[in-house]
């Protein structure tokens, strides 16, 4: 059965029609991270990697996932990013997930699964969905990536996966750090199928599981 994909509390900022978009700058957000341990940073922000003074200068492109611990394909889509973090790390990419479960058990479940797959990347956490809100919209399917370059623009948005999903978002990363075409293993061969998109009218029934 979907699940109701809720990204905002009535209190939330309406999202402009223009706030994401391939070429525009992507909006700038500051969250705490749910693995802090493994990803050694207690709180990530976008400028971090991007922009004209980026704190970490070996970054090239940030891809970023938005996810949710109800989210069957998220859950999938999971040891695809763990590759591409261990792959191009060194390389220039950085991976940040956005959880945006809101309720405290749907985070724990996030931050277990997050700990059980093993992910090194930074793990956040958009409680209030403020920032999924502008990436997202009103409407969007699960997960949706966002390529980010180093100047702080957009260069490539997936809403939701397709069936060749991981093998363009694999020579789109290899594009943006200026590498040569290489195929993945197992774990890009196989895309999540994609959670169909839904209004944000209330956070997920815990009994449509």
């Amino acid at each position: 059965m979907p699940f109701v994909l809720a990204l905002a509390l009535s209190a939330a900022p309406a999202a402009g029609e223009d706030d994401v978009g391939l070429g525009l700058p992507a909006p700038a957000f500051t969250l705490k991270t749910l693995n802090p341990d493994t990803a050694g940073l207690p709180s990530v922000s976008l400028e971090q990697y991007v922009g004209a003074e980026p704190e970490d200068p070996g970054a090239k492109v940030v891809l970023l996932s938005f996810f949710a611990s109800w989210c069957g394909p998220c859950q999938k889509e999971m040891p695809f990013l763990i590759q591409l973090d261990r792959m191009y790390r060194e390389q220039g990419l950085r991976v940040v997930a956005v959880s945006i479960d809101q309720e405290p058990a749907a985070i724990e479940k996030a931050r277990q699964q997050v700990h059980t797959a093993g992910a090194a990347y930074p793990v956040l956490s958009d409680r209030f969905n403020f920032v999924a809100r502008r990436y997202l919209g009103d409407k969007a399917p699960l997960p949706s990536v966002f390529l980010v370059g180093r100047d702080g623009n957009v260069r490539r948005i997936e809403r939701g996966y397709t069936k060749d999903a991981p093998s363009f978002l694999l020579a789109e990363v290899q594009t943006q750090l200026g590498l040569k075409p290489v195929r993945a293993t197992a774990a890009a061969d196989t895309a999540p199928a994609r959670t169909p998109a839904a209004t944000p009218a209330s956070a997920p029934s815990q009994k449509s599981r």
